[in-house]
């Protein structure tokens, strides 16, 4: 919708609408942008195991991983359209405003030919120059959807990400018989005044708000978050550092119910096979199951 949107304004305009500017002196700056803080916790639980064609060496690895995340959150501009669908509605079928669809409906049937939307473009406008009202507004409706985003303006995130893997099962390294292992994988991440190449990493959540359905979408991209970790027991690997969550690690949350008229919102999810988390570079794999819990705070 939005680029049709654009599209629709720009013709429009280079049909020369007639509008009345304000003086210099009665304008007035933007207000600041509306913002918040999401607090968001992702627990994360999976297992894998891998049977050699040996029928005796076998590797397994079970995983744990919790990520507790507070974003600053802010709303740079108000918009017609959702960037996350909600309530089936998102950019690309956004209620149009009543004047841009007869202006759309004018236009469709020159198929591309710019002389011809031209003329269809100005007898639209010659009619809403006699009559106003009589094609309905031609300025979308900013005021039914909500777009929020982390605020990269300051540092944006805060708060831990926490693994707790354990690895076993039987190995043989000849001449050496087959023997059975153990080993764990621990560490703990502070975002805390870490460099913007790791926020970046955390910072990618994404809200828009359906103020009229009462329902919230939210995304959160990424967490490919680097984790420094340490190994013990019968580990056969040295590792300094895992990643978070491997492989696609999208969650995106659809239409949560929320009271528009309160200051905090919040909801929760669960995802099966978000992301998979490795050992010994891919050797084993554990499919990831988890929870997504979050909390918007508007100041």
């Amino acid at each position: 919708m939005s680029i049709r949107f654009q599209r629709l304004a720009a013709l429009a305009l280079a049909c020369l609408i007639p509008t009345t500017a304000l003086p210099q002196s009665s304008r007035r700056p933007a207000p600041p942008a509306p913002t918040g803080r999401l607090f968001i916790t992702v627990d994360l639980k999976g297992s894998g195991r891998k049977d050699l064609s040996n029928k005796v060496e076998w590797y397994r690895l079970t995983a744990n991983r919790k990520l507790e995340l507070e974003l600053a959150m802010y709303m740079p501009m108000k918009s017609p359209a959702a960037m996350i669908k909600v309530g089936g509605i998102d950019q690309n079928n956004a209620p149009m405003p009543e004047g841009m669809a007869a202006l759309k409906n004018a236009v469709e049937g020159c198929k591309g030919d710019q002389a011809c939307e031209r003329q269809a473009a100005t007898a639209i406008m010659q009619k809403m120059m006699a009559n106003p009202g009589g094609l309905g507004a031609m300025q979308p409706d900013n005021s039914r959807f909500q777009n929020w985003v982390a605020d990269r303006r300051v540092p944006c995130a805060t708060g831990t990400a926490t693994v707790e893997d354990e690895g076993d099962g039987v190995n043989i390294s000849p001449p050496a018989p087959a023997k059975p292992y153990k080993f764990q994988r621990t560490g703990k991440l502070d975002l805390s005044g870490q460099p913007t190449s790791v926020l970046d990493k955390a910072c990618q959540a994404e809200i828009s708000v359906d103020l009229h359905k009462g329902l919230l979408s939210l995304r959160l991209n990424g967490l490919s978050i680097p984790v420094p970790v340490q190994m013990s027991g019968q580990a056969y690997t040295k590792e300094n550092s895992v990643t978070f969550l491997e492989g696609r690690g999208k969650f995106e949350l659809f239409d949560q119910p929320i009271k528009v008229d309160e200051a905090t919102w919040s909801g929760q999810g669960r995802f099966e096979n978000i992301g998979s988390v490795s050992h010994n570079s891919g050797q084993t794999v554990a499919p990831m199951t988890g929870t997504l819990i979050w909390r918007l705070v508007r100041d």
